[in-house]
């Protein structure tokens, strides 16, 4: 898992200033939140982008998510981290 994560954070970084990788815990799916391990806030909805809305289920919620965040302030959201 940590060998796909740094090939997609390299991958990223190419194109992404200031690019780094951050975990957190899935908070809820609707509206979307997500608690960062290092920033007690949950994020807003408006600021995380899903990869793919139909994959997320009710079960996922309290999972361990991994997020790229970038120079525009914006998260990116990988998925559960296993």
């Amino acid at each position: 898992m940590q060998t796909a994560l740094n090939r997609i954070f390299k991958g990223a970084k190419d194109g992404i200033v200031d690019t780094q990788g951050d975990f957190g815990t899935l908070l809820s799916l609707s509206p979307l939140s997500v608690k960062l391990d290092e920033d007690p806030v949950p994020l807003e909805e408006d600021e995380l982008v899903k990869l793919n809305p139909t994959s997320w289920l009710p079960e996922d919620v309290g999972k361990k998510v991994a997020l790229i965040s970038c120079s525009n302030g914006q998260y990116l959201l990988l998925g559960v981290v296993g």
